[in-house]
């Protein structure tokens, strides 16, 4: 489509949706560090990564649930 006829004013940029897949990545990625951060601060009350993972993973369903996770992160990353 000429992005000329859609109106007057200045020129639309689309972001395309692979574009946008990335920086909610980027996101998700940087708020983990962030909550890695502070949840490491003496006397915080928020679980690590490792305190929350070992939590999930005390049941059965926990550990399939985070088998599930790993081989759809490698499916779609690591698959290509």
């Amino acid at each position: 489509m000429d992005l000329r006829r859609l109106g007057a004013g200045a020129a639309v940029t689309i972001m395309s949706t692979r574009a946008v897949t990335i920086v909610g990545f980027v996101l998700v990625i940087a708020a983990m560090f962030l909550l890695e951060f502070l949840a490491r601060r003496p006397g915080s009350r928020i679980p690590t990564v490792g305190q929350w993972l070992g939590y999930l993973m005390r049941p059965r369903i926990g550990r399939v649930l985070v088998l599930l996770g790993w081989w759809w992160l490698g499916w779609h990353y690591f698959a290509r």
